[in-house]
């Protein structure tokens, strides 16, 4: 009972390092991270993207249970068995799924998920240097208004007005204001130009973003495309609802892309340099960025007491 205890709670980086190295080893090397047995911003992005992708559980609020539970499904646990408890049954299952992968030995993070995933992953891509093409100008401050898109981005505070309220509509209330896209350019997730849960006020400015993307060469830097995700803001349930939850946010590439907090010096970081290059060795380029930033959204990367370059918003 006590040990149930501590994996029911609330997270903190104390209560990771009472975690067995094995079960975040276990986690890490499924998700695709370094089997290093450290957890930090890179294990845990690509975590959550092991989450997004399973349909078998949704515990990214939780990073403690998170980190039980993708173990337990990676050594082939299911069911009730899933439940982010380490018991006899998963202390066998995990020390079973670590032999027969050898994570003792385990090869660095190289991007690669070694569960079953019909997912797109990570490739290496040339850094483009074109912001101009085609009389558009990406650095130009000005976005491109798409046919049927919004003429003025509503501001945090008129959102609810544009979006709809996803705290009184619930989750079921904002579904039915989002819609799917299809035929869109690109190799991200599945790779069959489809893409789920986005507003209908949003979408004319996400087909933007993607064909802006394509006309300068940097749509297969985007592998991974998150949107719908009702919960709230970094998974802290004190925050309030996340622009996931309104079907306008975006999250592209979580691995290569992951947010962190910035101290001191290091809020003077500028993306793009040769510091930010340092951290994203594998993350979008200024082109991919300014794409999104053409089509009317907001970039978490521009952000400096929370990075989150992974993160896109269509608010002004």
């Amino acid at each position: 009972m006590q040990q149930r205890a501590l994996m029911a709670a609330p997270i903190a980086d104390e209560s990771l390092m009472k975690l067995p190295k094995y079960i975040i080893q276990a986690a890490q090397y499924a998700a695709g991270a370094a089997a290093d047995g450290i957890f930090g911003p890179k294990s845990l992005a690509a975590l959550r993207e092991y989450d997004d992708e399973c349909d078998d559980f949704d515990c990214a609020a939780d990073e403690q249970r998170l980190i039980v539970v993708v173990a337990q499904h990676a050594a082939g646990l299911s069911g009730a068995d899933l439940d982010g408890f380490i018991g006899p049954k998963t202390e066998a299952a995990v020390h079973l799924y670590m032999k027969s992968a050898q994570i003792a030995d385990a090869p660095a993070h190289d991007g690669t998920r070694r569960t079953a995933s019909t997912m797109a992953t990570w490739q290496e891509h040339k850094r483009p240097t074109v912001f101009e093409r085609d009389g558009v100008d990406l650095r130009a401050s000005a976005p491109i208004v798409p046919p049927d898109g919004m003429s003025e981005l509503p501001t945090r505070r008129t959102m609810r007005s544009v979006y709809g309220d996803a705290a009184a509509l619930g989750k079921d209330g904002m579904r039915r204001r989002l819609t799917t896209l299809e035929g869109l350019p690109g190799r991200f997730n599945r790779g069959d130009g489809v893409l789920y849960g986005v507003h209908e006020r949003a979408a004319p400015h996400l087909r933007l973003a993607l064909d802006l993307c394509e006309r300068f060469g940097v749509i297969d830097e985007i592998y991974r495309i998150g949107t719908f995700n009702y919960r709230h803001m970094r998974h802290d349930p004190k925050r309030p609802l996340s622009f996931h939850s309104y079907g306008v946010a975006l999250d592209l590439n979580p691995r290569e892309n992951f947010g962190w907090v910035p101290k001191g010096s290091e809020r003077r970081i500028a993306p793009f340099s040769d510091e930010w290059i340092k951290k994203y060795p594998r993350g979008l380029s200024e082109v991919a960025v300014q794409c999104f930033k053409k089509a009317g959204y907001a970039w978490g990367g521009d952000w400096s007491s929370f990075r989150d370059p992974m993160h896109f918003e269509l608010v002004r």
